[in-house]
């Protein structure tokens, strides 16, 4: 079962968050490390999510799933609001001495992705002390479910490889990569379409 997230759990949302994606080379790399924009990005990712109504808690607290839709139009006071969480993204997460290289990386990956209607996966995460792998079976079907029921591709990214070979099990395939020579690592962009069908557990 999910929950949505909500200010009266976002709290534990973050700690999932901060236990699960502290080994991610991307986000280490835009945030330079610091703890404090660590935090500011996983409440950037939450409020993004919230506002696009696509931020879920698994029921056991061990569990947060991410996703909004991309491609289509969204009301003027939700167009001001995503205005303001990137402002808040690009001068409270990002490390000031990365900001041009951030933003040339930023690039590549919107250049690299289809502008047709998705649903965009920002986080799929499991607190490392959960060692059933229902959790993330759980939060995968979940995710699968909206993509059939809004008919929409799923779009994700990875900088880990572990997770990109579990993506692509999950029956997402891997369409193209950006390098990123700066921070030694390779951000691998991959996509499943709505009417695959279900994955191996």
């Amino acid at each position: 079962m999910m929950y949505s997230i909500q200010p009266h759990n976002m709290a534990i949302a973050l700690e999932v968050l901060r236990k699960a994606m502290k080994e991610n080379p991307n986000l280490l790399w835009m945030t330079g490390g610091g703890r404090k924009r660590l935090r500011n990005l996983y409440s950037f990712c939450l409020k993004m999510a919230i506002l696009c109504q696509g931020a879920y808690l698994h029921a056991n607290t061990k569990g947060v799933l991410l996703f909004y839709k991309r491609g289509s139009k969204s009301t003027f006071r939700n167009g001001i609001k995503k205005i303001k969480l990137y402002f808040f993204f690009i001068i409270s997460v990002i490390d000031v001495f990365k900001l041009f290289k951030v933003c040339k990386v930023q690039a590549l990956v919107k250049e690299k992705t289809p502008s047709i209607p998705h649903l965009y996966c920002l986080i799929i995460a499991v607190s490392p002390e959960e060692k059933s792998t229902q959790t993330i079976i759980e939060l995968r079907d979940f995710l699968f479910e909206q993509s059939k029921k809004q008919q929409l591709p799923i779009y994700i990214q990875t900088s880990v490889r572990r997770n990109k070979v579990l993506f692509e099990r999950y029956g997402f395939e891997c369409y193209d990569m950006v390098q990123n020579t700066s921070g030694d690592y390779t951000l691998w962009l991959l996509k499943r379409d709505y009417e695959k069908r279900d994955a191996i557990a």
